[in-house]
Order: structure tokens, then sequence, then C-alpha cells
């Protein structure tokens, strides 16, 4: 039983992912996510040489009354300058399906921020995700945040 344990321990340390820099999520208070609520993630940025993949992680209530989601991502480089973009992400197929992963009440998605992204200077980066719908207060966000990963080489 005990070489069971440390056999287990073992193959899932081996399991994780070495590319992967950040993959964190904030819980959003019962779940009504604000305007000026805007979490944020910091990141180090240590291969300037690979492209790096950001990723959304969302998690919504089957009740998430819209099919997409409107965010504006700022991310804050290692100089301290602010560069934003507005994304739009499709949460539903053509028929209004859900198109993420569903769990009891619950949908989660990863969908791609950025691809191929190639940081200039290595150091210490910020992206912070705000909600840009027509709706100051959006019902049915459970928790949102980023996965960063170390992509391929930048040639």
């Amino acid at each position: 039983m005990k070489y069971g344990l440390l056999a287990m321990c073992l193959y899932l340390t081996a399991c994780t992912d070495k590319a992967i820099i950040v993959d964190e999520m904030r819980d959003i208070p019962k779940a009504s996510w604000a305007f000026n609520q805007i979490p944020d993630f910091d990141f180090d940025v240590k291969n300037t040489q690979l492209n790096h993949n950001l990723y959304l992680n969302l998690k919504i209530q089957k009740t998430y009354p819209y099919e997409n989601l409107y965010l504006l991502t700022h991310i804050k480089d290692t100089e301290g300058k602010i560069t934003s973009s507005r994304k739009n992400f499709r949460l539903t197929d053509e028929d209004g399906n859900p198109i993420g992963s569903m769990s009891g009440n619950s949908i989660s998605y990863q969908l791609p921020i950025f691809t191929n992204m190639k940081f200039q200077k290595s150091g210490k980066y910020f992206i912070a995700l705000e909600q840009n719908m027509r709706d100051s207060v959006i019902n049915g966000v459970e928790s949102i945040g980023v996965m960063i990963k170390e992509g391929e080489p930048v040639f």
C-alpha cells in the first residue's frame, strides 16, 4: 500500500506540464461580475525565444444569459506599458448549445486569448480581464482566470 501511494505521487508529478507558466482562477462573488471587478494575474516570462499561448479559463452557470462574452484584456509589460485588446468569446454553437465542458450546473471553458505571442523581454508581466458586456453586471460567471503556456520557438 505504501509503495502504491508513492508510485501514484511520482506518476502525478511526472504528468505536470512544464510548459505551463501560470494556471489560475479567481472566484466571482455571488456569480455576479461587475464591470469594475477586474481580476489580474502576474506571470514571469523567462524565455523570449519561445512563443507563448494565453488562454481564458472560464466557469459559468448554465443560467448564464448570453451566447458569448466580451472581454477587454490588458497586458502590462516589464516596463509598465499596457496593451489592451477587445475579445469576443463565443460560448455556444450555432444551435445555442454550450461548447464547454458541463458538470452539474456549471460549464467550464478554456479558450485562446492569444496564440504564438512573442514577448520582447524576460521578466514579470500582468494580464487583467475586464468584462465588456452591455450590462454593468453580468450574472452567472462563477470564476475566471488564465492559463499561460510556453509554445514553439520564435523564428
